[in-house]
């Protein structure tokens, strides 16, 4: 009998540290895992505000001097066209 509780402590002791190595790996994967979403949320994020300031120059204003409408100076065009001064 006392054979039996010695060997069901030890299986218990066995059982108890495998669940906690086991626990350990997954808090790591969690953590990894979170590390990684924090990572692409910020891209994201980062991505939205430059999609926002591209929609916001895009966007039409009102001229100061007259009530016509222009839209805000496109980087691509000011590369491609030139001076005739």
């Amino acid at each position: 009998m006392a054979a039996l509780i010695v060997e069901s402590a030890r299986a218990a002791r066995r059982e108890a540290e495998r669940m906690r190595l086991a626990s350990q790996e997954l808090r790591n994967v969690v953590r990894e895992s979170n590390r990684v979403a924090q990572v692409g949320t910020a891209r994201a994020a980062a991505a939205e505000a430059a999609a926002s300031r591209c929609r916001g120059r895009a966007r039409s204003l009102a001229s100061p001097w007259s009530c016509l409408e222009w839209r805000r100076e496109d980087e691509q065009l000011s590369r491609v066209l030139v001076p005739l001064d």
